[in-house]
């Protein structure tokens, strides 16, 4: 349909290949237009982003096209039934009860906090992945249960989810009474609201009724409220009505050794490394997954290496390395590797290239010498470059949290 393309070309435009994500044209009359969705992620996609910008989607006669999605089933566009939905919470881990919590000195705080559970509401909590955030959250709403009160724990892809689901079959007064009708709200992960319009308008309306009842209010995210990117002001202040507190990473040795005693794993010292080694992005799903593979018996370092293969492999797999970034920076700036690689001085390249330089410096810690090397450039351009760009960073003139 020459509409459609049309308007999938002018979408691209603003957000980049959309082919991947959008549903397939199963039929089209004079004012209707019929998608199917390969799956409920690729249906929920469609719904947050591409089904806000239909408004100026028109035919030939500059009339409205309606458009219908629905699920895949056997090749048919089939509509969908509008039957109650089931909004249900994320499951709990048991594991990640409170007194399982190991605190660093800098988590403490944060920990003796939730445990002792005082006035401030809301309670947020940030830091980078994997230090704690979902187990605090987790723990906190394990220990207001066995209190007696009604806790609602999701993710926020689960809280998006929820949202587009009720908007789309008409079940927002279904979705307003399960969500309202608690005594505590924990949402993990709730930088993933960014540019989720629907998102964060709902969530803007619970947060309100929540918190005028007294009821609790528990965030999670990857930065403070202030540095995420593209949530609604009215909403990153609302993040800041109570308390915010940092976390930072505790020591990964220690928290091996309390999980390997409370799965009952023997954990010999070289084991330990092995696994710090071979899985520095989480050596603890390392150790869950070899606890269940090895059914808890004492293995060596050899024996580790065949149990984990397939983990070892996505771990090689998902390895940052100079190409891969060199690649995530030219495609996320619209230009090629070999524009960064090659002697193009244009702003175009230059930029670029100079964060290439400084991701490889900060992420990879590569010597200046080494990435000189892999650019083609002295030691001192690459000092330089990376050099103007953490002062890009600091003048808040360039952003790097989205490559």
């Amino acid at each position: 349909m020459k509409e459609w393309e049309q308007f999938l070309s002018r979408l691209e435009e603003e957000m980049g290949s959309l082919r991947e994500w959008t549903p397939k044209v199963v039929r089209f009359d004079a004012g209707n237009l019929y998608l199917e969705a390969r799956d409920s992620f690729q249906l929920n996609w469609f719904e947050e982003h591409i089904r806000p910008r239909l408004k100026g989607f028109l035919n030939y006669n500059q009339r409205p096209i309606k458009v219908h999605v629905g699920a895949e089933k056997k090749g048919a566009f089939k509509k969908e039934e509008r039957r109650p939905l089931s909004f249900s919470a994320d499951p709990l881990d048991l594991e990640m009860a409170l007194e399982n919590f190991l605190p660093s000195e800098q988590n403490l705080v944060a920990y003796q906090l939730l445990t002792e559970m005082n006035s401030f509401n809301p309670i947020y909590l940030y830091g980078p992945s994997g230090v704690g955030k979902t187990h605090l959250l987790m723990g906190t709403a394990l220990a207001l249960q066995k209190k007696g009160k009604r806790v609602f724990f999701v993710r926020a892809a689960t809280f998006t989810e929820h949202v587009v689901q009720a908007i789309r079959l008409g079940q927002m007064q279904q979705f307003r009474k399960v969500y309202r009708d608690i005594d505590a709200l924990a949402i993990d992960d709730i930088h993933l609201f960014s540019r989720k319009t629907a998102t964060q308008e709902e969530f803007f309306h619970t947060f309100n009724t929540l918190h005028m009842m007294g009821r609790l209010i528990l965030i999670s995210a990857n930065g403070p409220p202030m540095q995420l990117s593209e949530i609604e002001p009215r909403l990153l202040s609302r993040f800041e009505w109570g308390i915010s507190l940092g976390l930072k990473q505790s020591d990964p040795s220690l928290i091996l050794e309390k999980k390997a005693a409370l799965w009952k794993m023997p954990l010999t010292e070289e084991l330990k490394q092995f696994l710090l080694e071979k899985f520095p992005r989480n050596p603890i799903l390392a150790l869950q997954a070899l606890t269940l593979r090895s059914k808890g018996t004492l293995v060596h370092c050899a024996m580790a290496e065949r149990l984990l293969a397939d983990l070892l492999e996505k771990e090689r797999e998902n390895q940052l390395t100079p190409e891969k970034l060199i690649r995530e920076v030219a495609s996320h700036y619209g230009v090629t590797s070999a524009d960064l690689l090659g002697k193009s001085q244009t702003r175009e390249c230059a930029l670029p290239r100079q964060v290439a330089m400084y991701l490889c410096r900060k992420r990879l810690k590569m010597p200046f010498q080494a990435i000189g090397r892999l650019f083609g450039r002295d030691h001192s351009t690459v000092m330089s470059s990376v050099k103007q760009i953490q002062k890009g960073i600091e003048e808040k003139k360039i952003d790097l949290a989205k490559i």
